[in-house]
C-alpha cells in the first residue's frame, strides 16, 4: 500500500502542488527550529568578559643597593 501511495508517476497538477507545499512547510519548520536552538545556545553562553586589570606589578620589587 505505501509503494501505491509513493509512485507519483501519475499524479496531476492538483496532486502534486499540496505535496509540494507540504515539503517546502517541513524544511521551513525544520530550519526555524535549529536556527532557534542556535539562539538560545547562544543566549545561554556567558558573555565574554576581558580583563581589563592594570598591567601587572612583579611581587618581588627590585632594590636599589
Amino acid at each position: 500500500m505505501l509503494s501505491k501511495f509513493i509512485d507519483a508517476t501519475n499524479w496531476t497538477a492538483e496532486q502534486w502542488l499540496p505535496a509540494l507545499i507540504l515539503a517546502f512547510v517541513v524544511v521551513s519548520v525544520l530550519v526555524l527550529l535549529y536556527r532557534m536552538i542556535g539562539i538560545f545556545e547562544m543566549a545561554r553562553k556567558t558573555p565574554y568578559k576581558p580583563n581589563l586589570r592594570p598591567l601587572r606589578r612583579s611581587k618581588y620589587p627590585e632594590k636599589d643597593d
